[in-house]
């Protein structure tokens, strides 16, 4: 009997939280805007959902290795191990209730879904609205629903007249059934730009989405970034109004991404647009191309996350890098009025005798900088590596004796020897900050045996987070595109306390054990790609439940 109850409460459950996942995701994230009337802006962030049935069947597939058969299983066993269903909220147990076989079907009904958001100019504020063309009923039911909270029927919008719903007491969301199918909307405004769209019957251009893989069976999620809508020049939000200046004075224009579970791993693919006058570009045949071994000082066991990212050639790339640095900086009223950041920092530098413009730009090639955990501490920080790149070892002799000795005075450190091949630049935070050159590397530590660990890791590349890339590269058939940046990420060795996680829980213990995150990006044929790569989760997901409580169903 126990088994029948769990099963009927879990389809249930599923049912009700399928009907309210697009006004959930809306809501929740807030994030994106519809296609406005004339007159109107557009949407900043757009995400399609394509066969979203197919991506749910992904979910149940990642636990086909473990000891429950998918997450409603897993959490009914849970339940049962410990008694105790307030230890997990009801948003947690919903979520995995929907991935259960049996409302496998139910996800079709969000097929072609749309999700659009964009930002007010005046105050930054969100205004998103929801579309779902192919709507078989599921989401005009949500909104009769929604409606016994207080709802009530408002005035119509568009021509012919649509009636608009409100969604709940007065301020709440709002929506309409058409028959092309049926909107949510934070404003009414926003409502009738989503009627429109319907109406139109737009679909979705397929040479939109060329420059992406289509992946294992063509499903996933249709995303679109224009990062200069987020916020005209001068916005309000100031946050909004730097990524948006960034983007326009970086030469950075659509970006057109698929974020899809193939098999076990989660990937999200952007192909962006870039303006060749405004882009940063080093000179003909001196390109930005990111040597591999750079991550090598990156030791995987200890590391929390590691970002590389080389640097072009050549007078006119760091002219371009400045002015985009500046534009940003100057984003904020209070700062417009100060010199350019070149001058600066040219001057700080110059203040202990430093010639950053002879001695460090025209030779610097590539930076890598990595945090590592703290071993007395899970979840915690335990130090900082940064390593300066350059083509050879003498120019990595010559920024650590023209450049970073001289600035242990603002660390409180002493003079170390001239052929001292460890150079002790001070104090920072109670912790040591050291110096060294490696081949043709700089390597700066902050952390009690940070720059240890990094020259330790050089020897050892095959366990570092160079092995981890290539690894990577090597499984996601790649080829040779060239990479001009690369990361790493584990997730769990962060603690993260928005997420509520314990540092020493199952999940956490069981993500910074697992495969990590691996970014690698490049510039090909007038556009910049990025890969974004979780793989291996479904040991993951069998080596979590290995660690929390399982109970089997009753014998009937």
């Amino acid at each position: 009997m126990m088994r029948i109850r769990d099963a009927s409460s879990s389809v249930k459950v599923a049912r009700r939280s399928v009907l309210g996942l697009g006004v959930v995701i809306a809501s929740t994230l807030s994030a994106v805007v519809a296609e406005e009337p004339p007159g109107g802006r557009e949407p900043a962030i757009v995400v399609r959902a394509v066969h979203p049935d197919r991506q749910a069947a992904a979910v149940v597939g990642l636990f086909a290795d473990s000891r429950s058969p998918h997450p409603a299983a897993a959490m009914a066993a849970w339940r049962r191990a410990t008694a105790d269903i307030s230890q997990l909220g009801k948003p947690l147990q919903a979520v995995a209730a929907i991935f259960n076989p049996q409302m496998i079907a139910e996800w079709k009904a969000f097929h072609d879904v749309e999700l659009a958001v964009g930002f007010a100019p005046e105050d930054g504020k969100p205004l998103w609205r929801v579309i779902a063309p192919e709507d078989d009923g599921t989401l005009s039911a949500l909104i009769t629903s929604l409606r016994l909270s207080g709802g009530a029927n408002e005035p119509p919008i568009a021509d012919p007249p649509v009636v608009v719903e409100r969604l709940g007491g007065p301020g709440a969301a709002v929506g309409a059934r058409l028959p092309e199918g049926v909107a949510f909307a934070g404003r009414r405004d926003e409502l009738a730009s989503a009627v429109q769209v319907l109406r139109a019957k737009a679909e979705a251009d397929p040479k939109a989405t060329e420059p992406l893989p289509a992946g294992v069976d063509g499903s996933g999620f249709r995303l679109s970034f224009d990062l200069d809508r987020l916020a005209p020049p001068g916005g309000a939000n100031l946050t909004l109004s730097r990524i948006a200046t960034a983007a326009r004075a970086g030469g950075v224009k659509t970006s057109l991404g698929r974020l899809a579970l193939d098999d076990d791993h989660l990937d999200l693919n952007l192909s962006t647009g870039l303006d060749p006058e405004r882009v940063p570009a080093a000179a003909e045949g001196q390109g930005a191309v990111l040597d591999p071994s750079w991550l090598a000082c990156v030791p995987a066991q200890s590391a929390q996350a590691a970002v590389a990212i080389a640097f072009g050639r050549g007078a006119d790339y760091w002219n371009r890098l400045f002015d985009v640095a500046d534009r940003v900086d100057r984003a904020d009223p209070a700062r417009a009025q100060l010199a350019p950041l070149r001058v600066r920092l040219n001057f700080l530098a110059m203040a202990r005798g430093v010639r950053l413009e002879a001695d460090l730009w025209p030779i610097l090639r590539g930076v890598t900088v990595a945090g590592l955990a703290d071993p007395r501490q899970a979840g915690r920080a335990g130090g900082v590596l940064l390593a300066l790149h350059t083509d050879r070892a003498e120019d990595a002799e010559r920024i650590l004796a023209r450049v970073v000795r001289p600035m242990s005075g603002l660390f409180g450190g002493g003079k170390n020897a001239a052929e001292s091949k460890t150079v002790a630049l001070g104090r920072v935070s109670g912790r040591p900050l050291e110096a060294a050159v490696r081949g043709t590397s700089v390597l700066v530590g902050w952390g009690d045996k940070t720059l240890e660990l990094g020259l330790q890791s050089i020897d050892r590349p095959e366990h570092s987070a160079a092995a981890v890339v290539e690894r990577e590269r090597a499984g996601a058939g790649a080829g040779e595109r060239p990479t001009s940046r690369a990361g790493v990420y584990w997730p769990g060795r962060l603690a993260l306390p928005m997420l509520g996680l314990n540092a020493l829980s199952p999940l956490t213990v069981s993500l910074s054990e697992g495969a990590p995150v691996v970014w690698r990006g490049g510039e090909e044929g007038g556009r910049a790609w990025d890969l974004v790569r979780w793989p291996d989760l479904r040991r993951l997901v069998a080596r979590f439940l290995d660690r929390v409580p399982q109970s089997p169903p009753d014998t009937p």
